[in-house]
């Protein structure tokens, strides 16, 4: 949204308070956070989840940056340098449903103050630490709690917003995403070339790459303790059946956006939500809470939108954690044989076959790092670009635009012949794949009730990571003998999953009326359960 947009939602709100008093009649609960302005509390929640975005950012990307300088000094094998990779996605997929049952149980601002500062801790264990099977085990538990944050910062964000800029909102935030892709490369740049060695014992070095893990340490820390100072979602306590919690937090958020006292809030009750998944509140233990949640997933009326945003998912992040981790590889190969063929071209199958033997000394060219940045901005764009369009289009539009772009740019990088067209394509690559990554929360965040809402989330990512991993064995096992299989394997699954959005039911953006016909359906499931 634009400024002038959240002035003028202030400015009707003032209207309709000034001299209103009190609304005695119950308020449902988009009508009740559209009053309470919008201004400094959402500044602050948005800049939170951003720095959050960020580390999951972080953590995502910087296996290309450390790990070949990890293969030397921990003397890693292909197949255990392997093993950091998988192990961290094996972690992600592992703790899917976990958060996703404790967000919907707990809070979603609870699952977001442990993952960041037990997720920072194991990383400094990762960092310090020179066993071999103790980095592995640091990335698997990385991937296990960065996959917490990486799932529920959109619900948490999304359910403070208006419904009119919910999903632009959600759009604006992937912006960090690759931001933090584009920071990496730049730090990395600045710190591996770093003359440092510092032991004690096996349990605690300190090397560049080590360093450059800490340092990405930092602002985990910041945004874990920030969030303790933001309320819970009210969109939560609502969806507990606590509205009293909920105008709570509600009348918190009208105070920082006004600067009037929070009994001024005109909202005096909140209309209760029956449709938001009432066996959560019944069941005792946590396992069998995580079991309904996640049935109510595979039932109608919600079956069919599980299966879409997990299989449009799956084709997302295939592409993005296969082609996507492949391509700075790419970038350094055609430099390494400009160096000795300068007036010459080479075919990306060519490229393929050169695997030569990595120094124990990572190299960084000017040109690598140039490459790497022009990729970051471009994607920035691009997700700016979408954050715009999606309050002003339907929402499938972008998604299925953009994997269809994905998807071709995959096609095209086979007959490469130079490394300024590798650069053309593969920006356009990883622009299209991380902003349709990013608009496909929004979709699944518009797809799903509240009750279930992180739970679906945590399924549609698991879905993604699945496709990572599969993408990975793929790019393993072909890439250096028969580079077309895994890159038209990749262009197929993604043009699939841009098909498959047009499946998506119509909607631009807020509470579409799809959604309220499937809460009613909801109730009308759990109601003849119970």
């Amino acid at each position: 949204m634009k400024p002038t947009h959240h002035a003028k939602i202030n400015q009707s709100i003032k209207q309709k308070t000034e001299g209103s008093g009190k609304m005695c009649d119950p308020v449902d609960f988009d009508k009740a956070i559209l009053l309470t302005g919008y201004g400094k509390f959402h500044y602050e929640a948005f800049t939170a989840c951003a720095i959050c975005i960020i580390c999951v950012g972080f953590q995502n990307g910087l296996a290309a940056y450390i790990f070949p300088a990890a293969q030397c000094e921990l003397r890693l094998t292909s197949f255990e340098l392997s093993l950091l990779n998988v192990g961290f996605l094996v972690g992600g997929v592992m703790s899917s449903f976990l958060w996703g049952v404790l967000a919907d149980a707990k809070g979603r601002r609870s699952v977001l103050v442990f993952t960041h500062l037990a997720n920072a801790s194991v990383t400094v264990l990762g960092a310090t630490n020179g066993s071999m099977v103790g980095v592995i085990l640091c990335r698997f538990f990385n991937g296990f709690l960065i996959g917490g944050p990486g799932s529920i910062v959109f619900s948490y964000l999304g359910e403070f917003q208006p419904a009119k800029c919910r999903s632009s909102v959600i759009c604006y935030s992937g912006v960090f995403f690759t931001g933090a892709w584009l920071l990496l490369p730049l730090l990395a740049w600045i710190v591996l070339p770093i003359e440092l060695s510092f032991s004690m014992g096996s349990f605690f070095i300190v090397t560049p790459w080590r360093l450059f893990m800490l340092i990405l340490v930092v602002p985990e820390v910041l945004v874990g303790f920030w969030f303790l100072r933001l309320p819970e979602s009210p969109k939560f306590f609502l969806a507990r059946g606590d509205s009293t919690k909920a105008l709570l937090v509600l009348r918190k958020i009208f105070a920082t956006n006004t600067g009037q006292q929070p009994e001024d809030f005109p909202v005096k009750t909140l209309l209760k939500q029956r449709n938001e998944n009432p066996l959560s509140r019944q069941c005792k233990g946590k396992v069998q809470e995580m079991y309904n949640q996640f049935k109510s997933l595979f039932k109608p009326p919600l079956l069919i939108f599980t299966l879409l945003s997990t299989s449009i998912m799956f084709a997302n992040m295939f592409g993005v954690f296969g082609l996507g981790w492949w391509l700075p590889e790419l970038f350094v190969r055609f430099e390494r044989f400009h160096h000795l063929h300068p007036n010459r071209t080479v075919t990306v199958k060519e490229l393929a076959l050169l695997n030569d033997t990595k120094t124990c000394k990572p190299s960084f060219e000017p040109a690598v790092i140039e490459s790497t940045v022009i990729m970051g901005v471009t994607s920035l764009v691009a997700n700016a670009a979408s954050g715009w369009l999606a309050a002003r289009i339907p929402l499938k539009v972008i998604p299925c635009a953009t994997m269809s772009v994905g998807g071709l740019s995959a096609m095209a990088i086979f007959w490469l012949s130079s490394a300024w067209q590798n650069l053309v394509v593969a920006s356009v690559f990883q622009a299209a794949m991380v902003t349709a990554n990013m608009t496909i929360g929004g979709v699944v965040v518009e797809l799903f009730p509240t009750g279930v809402g992180a739970m679906a989330i945590c399924l549609t990512m698991c879905a993604g990571r699945v496709g990572a991993m599969a993408s990975n064995l793929v790019f393993g096992l072909w890439m250096d003998r028969r580079c077309e299989i895994p890159i038209f394997v990749v262009a197929g699954s993604v043009l699939i999953g841009a098909g498959l959005c047009f499946l998506i039911p119509k909607g631009s953006g807020g509470e579409r009326e799809e959604k309220k016909v499937v809460e009613v359906a909801v109730v009308t499931h759990f109601d003849t359960k119970l």
